[in-house]
C-alpha cells in the first residue's frame, strides 16, 4: 500500500493506537549530540519531572536543550503522523504508552535501537527490551480499593463484578484496553482474548460502574464513597497513599499486567544524536531513582535498585506478583473493533 492509498480511517486508527500504517522516511543525517532536542510529551508534572531529573541535569551540561511539545497522546501522534512525509520533521523523541511504541514501528515511523547508539540499553530488564523503544518506567496494574470501606481485600480482577461491588467500580474511558485485559487474564488465562470478555465488561456497565475521563477523578471518588474499587496502577496508588488518600492495593492472584512508558526516537528526527542521548540519560540510574522517588514507578533497569525507605515504599508483595507484558501484536490487530464496541457501549449506558 503506498502513503497515497492510507485511509482516513487508517490514519485515525493510528492515532489512537491502532493499525499500522506505511512510512517514507529520507535518508539518516548525522548530527552531534548537542544542540536541540524536541520532545513530543505530556505536560503536568510528567513534563516537570522530565524536566527537572532528566533534562536539566544530565543533558544540559552536556550542551543539548531539552524543547517540549506537550499534549495529550493522541494529538501528539497524529502530529508525527502529519509530518511522516518531510525529510525532518520538528519532534525528535515521542514518549507514548507501550501499545502506541508498537504501532508506530509497525508504521515504520521508529528509529531501530543498539547499545552503540544507547547504551544503557545493556541495563534493560529482558521483560521490557525491544529493538526499537526505551521502557522509561513500569508500574503493574493492580485492584486498588479503600480499605475504610472494604474489610476483606480483593484478590482478583473478577473481584470487581461482585454484588458487594454493584454501582462501586472505578473505570476510566480511555482504559478500556488494560480493563478488557485484565478480565481476559482472569477468565480466559490470555490477555489477548479481548473480544471474549466483552459480557463481563458489559456487565459492569450494567452494574452501574462509574467511568471517569481522567485518573485524577478517581481519588476524590474513593475519597467520598462514590466508589470503593478499581483497576489502576501501583504507581498511582503509591502517589495517592504518601498524600493522606485512604487507599491499598491488591495483587491479583492471576497476575499483573505491566503498564511501560515509552521513549521512541522518530525517524526523520532532526537530531539524532541527541535524541538518542536523550534516550540514554532516561535510563541512568539517577533517572531512574528520581522517577521512583517523584512518581512512584519503578524502574526498567537493573542498575538502579532501590534502597532505605523509597525501596520499602515501592517493594512488591513477596513472592512478587506475575507481572505479564501486554500483547501489543493482539492489540493492534483487534484495538479498532475493540475501540468501537467501546463506544457504543458507553453511549448505550
Amino acid at each position: 500500500m503506498s502513503i497515497s492509498s492510507i485511509s482516513r480511517r487508517q490514519a485515525l486508527g493510528l492515532i489512537a493506537g491502532a493499525a499500522p500504517l506505511p512510512f517514507i522516511c529520507a535518508p539518516a543525517v548525522a548530527a552531534p549530540a548537542q544542540g536541540r532536542v524536541v520532545v513530543s510529551t505530556w505536560g503536568g508534572d510528567y513534563g516537570a519531572y522530565l524536566a527537572s531529573i532528566i533534562e536539566k541535569p544530565l543533558l544540559a551540561p552536556s550542551g543539548i536543550e531539552a524543547i517540549q511539545d506537550a499534549g495529550i497522546e493522541p494529538t501528539r501522534i497524529a502530529k508525527a503522523i502529519a509530518q511522516r512525509r518531510l525529510p525532518a520533521g520538528t519532534i525528535d523523541v515521542i514518549s507514548v504508552q507501550g501499545p502506541a511504541a508498537y504501532d508506530l514501528e509497525q508504521a515504520g515511523m521508529l528509529e531501530p535501537l543498539d547499545q552503540e547508539k544507547v547504551p544503557n540499553l545493556k541495563h534493560v530488564l529482558p521483560e521490557f527490551a525491544n529493538t526499537y523503544s526505551i521502557p522509561q518506567i513500569y508500574s503493574p496494574q493492580v485492584l486498588a480499593y479503600n480499605p475504610e470501606r472494604v474489610s476483606e481485600a480483593p484478590t482478583t480482577f473478577s473481584d470487581m463484578e461482585a454484588d458487594r461491588f454493584k454501582g462501586k467500580v472505578g473505570l476510566f474511558e480511555n482504559s478500556y484496553l488494560w480493563l478488557a485485559m485484565a478480565l481476559a487474564l482472569k477468565h480466559k488465562d490470555d490477555v489477548g482474548q479481548l473480544a471474549e470478555v466483552k459480557p463481563q465488561v458489559e456487565a459492569l456497565i450494567r452494574n452501574r460502574a462509574r467511568v471517569f475521563t481522567s485518573t485524577e477523578a478517581f481519588a476524590p471518588a474513593l475519597k467520598s464513597g462514590e466508589i470503593d474499587i478499581g483497576p489502576l496502577w501501583y504507581a498511582r496508588v503509591l502517589f495517592w497513599k504518601k498524600a493522606g488518600l485512604p487507599i491499598q492495593a491488591a495483587f491479583p492472584k492471576e497476575g499483573c499486567l505491566a503498564y511501560v512508558t515509552s521513549l521512541c526516537v522518530l525517524k526523520n528526527a532532526p537530531n539524532k544524536a541527541a535524541a538518542f542521548a536523550y534516550l540514554d540519560a532516561a535510563l541512568a540510574p539517577a533517572a531512574q531513582r528520581g522517577f521512583a522517588e517523584k512518581m512512584s514507578y519503578h524502574p526498567t533497569v537493573s542498575n538502579a535498585a532501590l534502597d532505605g525507605e523509597l525501596g520499602q515504599q515501592l517493594a512488591l508483595p513477596n513472592p512478587a506478583p506475575k507481572l505479564i507484558p501486554a500483547p501489543y501484536p493482539k492489540l493492534s490487530a483487534v484495538r479498532d473493533d475493540i475501540n468501537d464496541w467501546w463506544r457504543r457501549l458507553l453511549e448505550r449506558g
